[in-house]
């Protein structure tokens, strides 16, 4: 059996399984931590605004939003990822719209840190 013959493409010698792995990783530890900030939500009763900051304030409730965000982002990237590579041609600009999903996912993550910032610091 020929390995490539000249009217097939040669495959791609990046594998799909590591991002399969970190999708599936992501996946967890976003449901994890989201089921922690609902319980802990739940559990606080009254949230108002100075309630949440002082919520937020503390330093281990901020971390953990932190990772929550960071990750949920990172599983979020992903997603987008697989979804375009399995329905954009590359002629109908794949590689432009990997790499615009990477700059709004990158500025939607930046502002939710600062944000975060702001308040618990």
């Amino acid at each position: 059996m020929e390995k490539n013959s000249e009217k097939t493409m040669p495959r791609p010698q990046v594998s799909g399984l590591a991002h399969w792995r970190w999708q599936r990783m992501s996946a967890v530890a976003v449901l994890l931590l989201m089921a922690y900030f609902v319980f802990v939500v739940a559990t606080i009763g009254s949230l108002d605004y100075a309630a949440a900051r002082a919520f937020l304030a503390t330093p281990h409730q901020a971390v953990a939003l932190v990772l929550l965000v960071v990750i949920g982002v990172f599983h979020g990237t992903l997603g987008a990822h697989v979804v375009i590579e399995d329905y954009v041609p590359v002629k109908s600009g794949r590689h432009a719209l990997i790499l615009t999903v990477n700059i709004i996912m990158a500025i939607i993550a930046g502002a939710s840190l600062v944000a975060i910032a702001s308040v618990a610091f």
